[in-house]
This record gives C-alpha cells, sequence and structure tokens, in this order.
C-alpha cells in the first residue's frame, strides 16, 4: 500500500527505525512505510497514493480559558483552511484521504468563526477520521456521522530502545508541567505521597519560577531517545492531565513497566495501568493509588507486571 502523510513539519521524505526523536507520528510514518510532505508547501507533490494521512496543525489559539480574548492575532492555519485540501489531493490522483486528530478533540473550538466553519467543512470532506482514543471516537461519530471514525493507535518503534533496561531508582516522574493542559500542579500533589524525589521535563508550558518549588527537579527539553533512557530509572510516575490527547506518556511508562497514575480516557492509560486509571479530577483516588503503591509491594508489581503485559498484548510489534 502506497502511504503519504502531510503534516506541519518541513521535510519530505521516510523515516528510518533509528531515527532519535521517534514520537509517535513518527512511529506511525515509520510503520507504514509512508512519504512524509509538509503541509504548508507540498501539496501539490502528493499524487497517486492509496491513502493521504492528514495531522492537521493546532495552530495558534488567542482566547482565554473562558473564551473572553486575550489579544488580537493572526491564527497561522487560517491561510490554509482557506484551501479545499481534500479535492486537491483528489485531483491529484489520490484515492482515499483521512485525518488523524492532533491534540484534542475540542481545540478548535477557540477558532474564528469562519475557520470554525472551513474545519469543520475540511473533516465532513474526508473519507475516514482516525481518534486517538475510543472516548474520542464518540465525538467525531457524533458530529460526523455520514464518515468512517476509527482509532490510530499511539505507538512506538523500539529499535534504538530495546537494549535499555529499567533499573528503577526511589524516585517519582510526572507528566507535565505546572499548566491546565498538562495538570502538572495535582500531579506533583498526588506524586508527593511517594516521599521521593519528583522529576519533570521541563517544555513551552513550563511557569514562570516553577523551577524553584521544593522537591521538583527539571530535565531539559529531551528527544524522544534520550528521554527513554532518562525514563527507565524511575519507579513511580503520574500524569494527571485534563487534555485528552495520544496518551505517549503512559505508553512509555508501561514500556518500561513504570506504574502510572493518569486519566482514565486516555486509552493507553487504561488498557496498560487499568488499576491506576482514574477521573482525573479524583485526585482523592489518584492519592490513594499513590499510597497504596508506596505501601504494598506485591500492587506494586502487580501493577508493574501489567502494564509490560499490555504494552507487548495491545502496542507490541
Amino acid at each position: 500500500m502506497n502511504v503519504a502523510f502531510l503534516t506541519e513539519m518541513g521535510f519530505q521524505g521516510k523515516i528510518p527505525d533509528t531515527h532519535t526523536n521517534m514520537r509517535t507520528e513518527f512511529a506511525w510514518m515509520h510503520k507504514m512505510n509512508a512519504d512524509h510532505f509538509c503541509i504548508y508547501s507540498d501539496i501539490p507533490s502528493v499524487k497517486n497514493y492509496n491513502e493521504v494521512f492528514i495531522i492537521f496543525p493546532k495552530g495558534k489559539l488567542f482566547l482565554s480559558a473562558e473564551g473572553s480574548r486575550i489579544v488580537d492575532g493572526v491564527n497561522p492555519v487560517s491561510d490554509l483552511l482557506s484551501y479545499d485540501i481534500v479535492s486537491m489531493l483528489r485531483s491529484n490522483g489520490n484515492e482515499k484521504i483521512s485525518y488523524i486528530q492532533e491534540g484534542p478533540h475540542w481545540w478548535w473550538n477557540d477558532y474564528e468563526i469562519v475557520d470554525q466553519i472551513s474545519f469543520y467543512n475540511f473533516l465532513s470532506g474526508c473519507d475516514k477520521i482516525y481518534a486517538h482514543n475510543e472516548t474520542d471516537t464518540k465525538y467525531y461519530r457524533g458530529m460526523f456521522p455520514h464518515i468512517d471514525v476509527g482509532v490510530m493507535k499511539t505507538s512506538m518503534v523500539e529499535t534504538l530502545i530495546k537494549d535499555i533496561k529499567a533499573q528503577p531508582e526511589d524516585k517519582a516522574i510526572i507528566g507535565g508541567n505546572f499548566a491546565r493542559w498538562y495538570g502538572g500542579f495535582e500531579s506533583y500533589v498526588v506524586a508527593s505521597e511517594f516521599d521521593v524525589p519528583i522529576w519533570t521535563q521541563s517544555s513551552h508550558a513550563t511557569r514562570q519560577h516553577e523551577t524553584e518549588l521544593g522537591n521538583l527537579n527539571h530535565f531539559p527539553r529531551l528527544v524522544w531517545l534520550d528521554w527513554m533512557k532518562e525514563l527507565s530509572k524511575f519507579k513511580y510516575a503520574v500524569h494527571l492531565m485534563p487534555t485528552v490527547a495520544a496518551g505517549t506518556f503512559s505508553l512509555n511508562c508501561a514500556y518500561f513497566g513504570i506504574p502510572t497514575i493518569g486519566n482514565v480516557l486516555v486509552d493507553t492509560q487504561s488498557i496498560c495501568h487499568p488499576e491506576l486509571s482514574v477521573d482525573v479530577y479524583d485526585i482523592e483516588m489518584a492519592r490513594q493509588k499513590a499510597k497504596l503503591l508506596k505501601t504494598d509491594k506485591q500492587f506494586y508489581e502487580y501493577c508493574s507486571d501489567t502494564a509490560k503485559r499490555n504494552y507487548r498484548m495491545y502496542y507490541g510489534k
């Protein structure tokens, strides 16, 4: 099957299994032996593929959490939405046009009205929509009942990490910074139950003075291979991220058998860590799970073994 991907990344070509930043979108491309093109510049070059997968850029928003405008600005995807991308790809001889969810399914609701309508029409024209999680499919099936909807599983390529052995030290990793998007503060509070050093990775969402918090250490932003090397050294993980997205953190932890407390709505979490999946706002239950992992060795080993087994069963090669 001849497959292409269109994303905002500015390169053309295939992804080798030795790619050091093998995030989930690169894993998809590698496993499908797909050709990658940049959605901003390369659409005319995408010709005669059996299926074209589009990961549409999220763009930028200029609203507060309650929907009030904060600053004026132009969404960089507005120009892109002015084109009938699906028709252009079909006219190039491509057979099937599929959309792969990027970020939370509600992200485009904060676009300007014209862009919301354009994005809705773009999705309406696709042959298939691939969601991140089973919970997301209900949204897309309701919004686009005429379109086939499925799940594109979060994925990993193990070539560069197969020789990394889990060597858990008495420390905890949390899956994000102190922003609402990542739920870092809540994860930090729950991880404090372990009474061990807590770590996270710096990102665009790292808040001013976050690095000054007691018992919170920060890795610099790491490429995926270096991230996996560091992750293999942790005993506990917490990721109370309210934003339901691809779930790479929970999957990465499951590979090493790191018990992870996290959002039950995320497939990688609920499948690989079933005993530790909670309503993301049920901090009380999350703390109870943390206490149990800390004090009950048998429960800890069960959760670790379950994570590794379910990773192999549902996400392995």
